[in-house]
């Protein structure tokens, strides 16, 4: 019987090694993709019964990487290009969750390990014209891109369901725009002390990071 600890949201980033996208893009693109996935269900009425299982447990993530040729196939359907976030280089989609089990062949195959990519500056246009929430990142953990990425993930998901109707369709309409602070340890536990528990993510500890330290959480700053 699955239950909602057996459940995964399956997020898949693009990873092209000969064109690399750069580390706080591939977060920035798997983060907002998690969450666009579920507000994609609420707006199109879909069957919520695997969200609310998911939601109702730790709502685990799995960020997966696919090379420019597989991740093409993967977007691709008989009614054009599956939703995906693009921010700068990187791209980035995400499933409903399932249970480890029932994920599909062509996601279940895809690689966890070794999602890394370049450190350097950002190629993601930034724009400063309307307030956005800003997700701060414990830099100092030396997280891979793709736990990075699941954290950020989470921080989003967990800054979102905060959000009353309107609020979430004012940041749905208006781009999905946060900003991406990668915080010293120092800084992040001094700005994390304040922080509500349902905004800070703590990680479970089974890669990585030892159990319990806190990664990622989400200054609400929307006007």
């Amino acid at each position: 019987m699955n239950t909602a600890d057996t459940f995964v949201q399956p997020i898949v980033l693009l990873v092209d090694k000969a064109d690399p996208a750069a580390h706080t893009d591939a977060i920035r693109a798997a983060a907002t993709a998690s969450v666009a996935a579920y507000a994609g269900a609420l707006a199109d009425g879909d069957d919520l019964t695997a969200w609310e299982n998911w939601l109702s447990g730790p709502f685990t993530k799995s960020v997966r990487r696919a090379d420019p040729k597989t991740f093409a196939k993967l977007i691709a359907t008989e009614d054009g290009e599956l939703l995906h976030a693009v921010i700068g280089k990187a791209k980035a989609f995400a499933l409903t969750p399932a249970a480890y089990e029932d994920l599909p062949k062509a996601i279940s195959r895809l690689q966890v390990s070794g999602t890394e990519l370049p450190d350097r500056d950002s190629d993601f246009k930034k724009s400063t014209a309307r307030p956005a929430p800003t997700l701060v990142m414990n830099g100092g953990l030396g997280m891979s891109t793709g736990k990075a990425a699941a954290q950020a993930a989470h921080a989003l998901f967990a800054w979102f369901l905060t959000l009353d109707a309107e609020q979430r369709y004012q940041w749905l309409t208006t781009g999905c725009m946060f900003a991406l602070h990668m915080a010293s340890s120092e800084e992040f536990s001094a700005a994390a002390a304040g922080v509500p528990d349902e905004l800070l993510i703590e990680d479970a500890g089974r890669t990585e990071i030892e159990p319990g330290t806190a990664t990622a959480f989400v200054e609400p700053s929307m006007a």
